[in-house]
């Protein structure tokens, strides 16, 4: 295999490379020749993806990557790859990374304050995204950057204007911020004038906000290249659960959202071909009206090509939808439907519900423009599904789901189609063990996380005795603190190739039992929650106690893995477990 390999010309490893991730380039090719490895070693295009990575993976790149070689980082604190910035920053400086051009950071730990600081010395970078849910540090001059991306979760606000006073936009061409003022962003404005993306949320927390969106275009025109733009405009209110409605919200007593205001907010974008807008709450009726929306668009944003909405008002019924019946709307592939409640409009496919709970008859046409032969439509892009009522009685098959959640004691036949499913959910207890490990067995293949969220009641060998389930990789099981005191059930006879552990303690012991127990962890998130741990036996542990564990697991003296430990409110407990010795925490 070696000497065909050979025969390649490396002009082809290079293009082959530029689709895959470094860590699965290295599983692939390393060691197999000389040749490969030269072209390895000379390759000056990485990407890394660090997030959710195994540390054997993470390890092998840290030892066989120099830093001039990347032009794409993505570095992950979440609990599956814990410390990992710490220790990503122990082996190398940022000053190193001479060629990187993106740059992705997801839940940096202490505020990734050392690191945000250090982001200007990286000369070429060009692309910065920043997922968090706490407060972005100060970020200093990025005098090149392109794209600029700060995700936060919904339901989470904080001001970044003070975060990203220093950063310089000249060169910006794509934007999205959550949480940013108006004021803050006609400042932006003012420097972006290349700028042709924007995704952007606006709250009003104030009169003096509404007042700055009001009259944003005041003082000059803005965004006179601006061809992209998602726009949330929240004015208070409830909060629409719905798949696509990706931008945060905050519950307040808020301001009415009026047409005018984001007509006056949109009438000078002129060469706008994609527009998306989200009113999540308060929205005044005329929103609605298509007719008001078929004059502005024409007099104002003629160049449209693309335009999703989704808006809720107290009434979006059968009249509101034969609006947009009328060419203006069907010759552009514009379709609309309500939802079941008829408090809400949205254009589809594009906003259709990924999400089905109390799923039900199928969608009337009268509550849709789309023509009745892509009806199919509705079922096909459902990823998230919950049976949640024996009573219900579904008609269509939902075939693309990956993601199903148990709530009820009965399953009904071609509803969804099981092997398909990758994630499963049993949160009810009328499911007995046998009854779950039995219908994965037979029906479900796919599935590989699999979390039983309910108390159990004793569990025993007798009838799973010769049963596992090799397939599953991620097991959470937040009722397990209830375990304490009965002959502990060995989870790992059914579950022998988990790697991946979520689950709720009481006891230091029995996080010893479990590492015992499941020897191919490569994560593992232990946590007592909220009113559930006694403070008079409060969990201590050491890192001296944690390898001595690990290493009993592994059956081998191993120091390669990184922890942290979090007992301000309530103990928890994150491990992320190599399978050898290349790279650890004592590093730092």
């Amino acid at each position: 295999m070696s000497l065909l390999l050979d025969r390649i010309p490396v002009e082809i490893f290079h293009i082959i490379f530029d689709y895959f991730w470094a860590h699965e380039i290295l599983h692939s090719f390393n060691n197999i020749s000389n040749y490969l490895n030269s072209i390895l070693s000379n390759y000056k295009h990485y990407l890394i993806n660090f997030e959710s990575i195994r540390k054997s993976h993470f390890d092998v790149v840290c030892r066989s990557i120099r830093p001039e070689q990347l032009i794409t980082l993505i570095l992950s604190d979440k609990i599956e790859t814990v410390n990992q910035s710490q220790l990503f920053q122990s082996l190398f400086s940022i000053e190193q990374f001479t060629h990187l051009r993106a740059l992705k950071l997801i839940e940096l730990d202490d505020d990734g304050g050392s690191f945000f600081s250090n982001l200007c010395k990286i000369p070429k970078l060009l692309s910065l995204q920043i997922n968090t849910n706490i407060n972005v540090p100060l970020i200093k001059s990025l005098p090149s950057l392109e794209t600029f991306i700060i995700n936060i979760p919904s339901g989470i606000h904080f001001n970044i204007d003070s975060s990203i006073s220093m950063i310089q936009f000249k060169q910006l061409r794509h934007l999205t911020l959550f949480n940013c003022s108006c004021r803050q962003l006609q400042k932006i404005f003012d420097q972006a004038i290349h700028l042709t993306s924007l995704k952007i949320s606006i709250t009003f927390f104030d009169s003096d906000e509404l007042h700055a969106f009001i009259n944003f275009h005041q003082e000059k025109t803005r965004l006179s290249s601006l061809i992209s733009l998602n726009l949330f405009v929240n004015g208070g209110g409830k909060y629409i659960n719905h798949a696509k409605s990706y931008l945060p919200f905050v519950s307040f007593s808020g301001h009415k959202i009026m047409r005018s205001y984001v007509e006056r907010f949109l009438a000078p974008l002129q060469r706008l071909r994609r527009l998306e807008l989200v009113i999540p709450s308060l929205a005044e009726h005329s929103f609605l009206d298509a007719g008001q929306w078929e004059r502005f668009l024409s007099s104002h944003l003629s160049r449209l090509s693309t335009f999703n909405f989704i808006i809720s008002s107290w009434s979006s019924g059968t009249n509101i939808i034969d609006q947009y019946r009328r060419p203006f709307w069907l010759s552009r592939h514009w379709y609309v439907a309500c939802d079941s409640s008829h408090s809400c409009l949205l254009t589809v496919p594009y906003f259709a519900s990924t999400l089905i709970k109390n799923p039900s008859v199928p969608l009337s046409p009268n509550c849709t423009t789309l023509p009745i032969e892509q009806h199919h439509i509705f079922y096909d892009c459902v990823t998230d599904f919950t049976f949640d009522s024996d009573e219900c009685k579904l008609l269509s098959g939902y075939n693309y789901v990956k993601n199903l959640v148990l709530q009820c004691s009965y399953i009904e036949d071609n509803v969804v189609d099981l092997s398909q499913v990758q994630s499963f959910i049993v949160s009810t207890p009328e499911w007995s063990l046998y009854k779950i490990i039995t219908l994965i067995k037979e029906e479900m293949p796919a599935v590989n996380s699999l979390t039983l969220d309910y108390a159990y009641p004793r569990v025993s060998y007798q009838c799973l005795e010769n049963i596992s389930l090799k397939q599953v990789k991620k097991l959470c099981l937040p009722e397990y603190r209830n375990f304490e005191g009965i002959k502990p059930f060995d989870w790992s006879q059914l579950f022998p190739c988990v790697e991946r552990l979520h689950i709720s303690i009481n006891s230091k012991s029995q996080i010893k039992c479990l590492l015992n127990q499941f020897r191919n962890l490569i994560s593992g998130y232990f946590y007592v929650g909220f009113g559930h741990q006694d403070r008079n036996k409060s969990i201590q542990i050491t890192r001296s106690w944690l390898q001595k564990q690990i290493s009993c697991s592994k059956r081998k003296i191993t120091k390669n893995f990184t922890y942290r430990i979090d007992n301000q409110f309530s103990f928890s407990l994150c491990l992320w477990i190599g399978e050898d010795d290349e790279i650890s925490e004592n590093s730092y």
